[in-house]
């Protein structure tokens, strides 16, 4: 891989209110570059983890990677806290959607690509690597938008309908839930709003995921606890899309064996990251 250079980009969705994100690319190419948009999972955010290590190894195979904290990510990122709890506790899934359509047409009309590789992306190969969370947004938007050419979920949830009937009377009754990250002890909340947005919406990923008319392969790792290996099994025979694949990594879980901060890769991880740029490039996987 030869030298890759990284840039920083900002959109603005509203008073006081952006979308930030670093953009990668190898300084060297000759050809078309195509994108590839990774997108972080529920309490994640754009330097979490192996995202910024994938982002580079993605752009060192040929593409442009861009990695966004969308406008309710304000994190601090080398303690991995949320600066702004409260500006957290709003986020929807909807919101995500959008601002991903947002990003989306900002890197097609090339606002936010810089002369150097402006003229040489490939605005019509756009594909998205969704990350636990950021499987369900991309497979949403990916199933009314057909600016997008393949996904690649990296131990996606299976369904957003997660919670007991229990727990959303009292988050309804409260107005929000109190939980505490098991990555950094922080304590966040979440308001009704995001169980609404659901509900109003009826996000049912195998909806979406039957609708998708590109390539979708998943990678899961099968001691993953977050998500278990049988719900996205169950999704994938309720959606019965054929253009649907999925890959078991072996002896590995939710995060491929890596925490934050990253310090090294793991064979997992190696793994996952072979087999997405060989998917994303037509190779054989």
């Amino acid at each position: 891989m030869g030298e890759i250079k990284l840039e920083k980009f900002e959109i603005p969705t509203g008073i006081n209110d952006k979308i930030i994100g670093d953009i990668r690319y190898p300084k060297n190419f000759e050809n078309s570059l195509p994108i590839s948009i990774i997108i972080h999972g529920f309490t994640g955010h754009k330097d979490w983890g192996f995202l910024p290590y994938l982002s580079e190894k993605v752009a060192g195979a040929g593409f442009v990677t861009l990695v966004p904290n969308f406008s309710t990510d304000i994190v601090d990122p080398f303690q991995d806290f949320f600066i702004d709890v409260e500006k957290f506790s709003t986020f929807t899934i909807s919101q995500w959607v959008s601002e991903l359509g947002l990003l989306i047409e900002n890197i097609r009309n090339k606002r936010i690509l810089n002369d150097a590789v402006k003229d040489l992306v490939d605005t019509g190969r756009i594909f998205l690597i969704g990350q636990s969370l950021g499987g369900a947004v991309s497979m949403i938007y990916a199933s009314t938008h057909n600016s997008i050419q393949k996904l690649c979920l990296l131990d996606s949830v299976g369904s957003l309908f997660r919670y007991t009937k229990r727990q959303i009377e009292e988050w309804a009754k409260t107005g929000f839930i109190l939980f505490t990250n098991s990555r950094t002890g922080q304590e966040l909340k979440l308001n009704f709003s995001y169980y609404r947005d659901i509900v109003d919406n009826n996000y049912a990923l195998e909806k979406h995921l039957s609708q998708i008319k590109v390539p979708v392969l998943f990678i899961h790792g099968s001691e993953d606890l977050t998500v278990p290996l049988k719900e996205i099994q169950n999704l994938i025979n309720l959606a019965k899309n054929p253009l649907v694949k999925l890959i078991v990594l072996p002896n590995t879980n939710h995060t491929f064996g890596i925490e934050h901060p990253f310090t090294k890769p793991t064979e997992a991880l190696d793994k996952v990251i072979e087999t997405t740029i060989r998917f994303l490039k037509n190779e054989e996987i």
